[in-house]
């Protein structure tokens, strides 16, 4: 199996499937926070969330497999400070989109032995595959965090009423 161009292939379709998802959330939702039992975040914090950890941690993370140091400062990382007051969330889908690019550009630029190569990362001892895999997987789980708010708000809240 050829890595670098499946993990194109997802990589790419996860991430206009997260934007897709976030479209789904109306307009007038995106920044309210969610009925209990949806989670604590709003759609517009999801995206920041997505968008910090890829800027600081998941290409930072694939760039140690070129050789380009990292390491995670957790005093500079501190994405509920970063967060603040919040963003424009079409700013932030756009700049989720460029660093999702760079993270696809990257992918030729493995070899088959690169992509089985152990280093140590912020997650411990993990191949450049489990990092990639690891990215993917965030963007399912913040995907179906933010299709939950589309598909069931307006349920939560009548349950919420009762």
């Amino acid at each position: 199996m050829d890595l670098s161009q499946w993990f194109n292939n997802q990589l790419n379709a996860s991430a206009e499937g997260f934007i897709w998802a976030v479209d789904q959330v109306p307009v007038e939702r995106r920044l309210v926070a969610p009925p209990a039992g949806l989670g604590e975040w709003n759609a517009a914090r999801h995206v920041f969330h997505m968008l910090y950890y890829e800027q600081k941690i998941a290409l930072p993370s694939m760039n140690q497999w070129l050789g380009r140091p990292f390491t995670l400062n957790e005093e500079e990382y501190d994405e509920d400070a970063a967060w603040g007051d919040g963003r424009d969330i079409g700013e932030m889908l756009a700049d989720f989109r460029t660093v999702r690019a760079e993270q696809i550009v990257l992918l030729p630029k493995f070899d088959e032995a690169l992509w089985h190569e152990t280093r140590e990362a912020v997650w411990g001892d993990v191949t450049l595959k489990w990092v990639v895999t690891k990215t993917f997987q965030h963007t399912a789980e913040h995907t179906h965090d933010v299709l939950r708010m589309a598909l069931f708000w307006d349920m939560f809240e009548q349950h919420d009423q009762i």
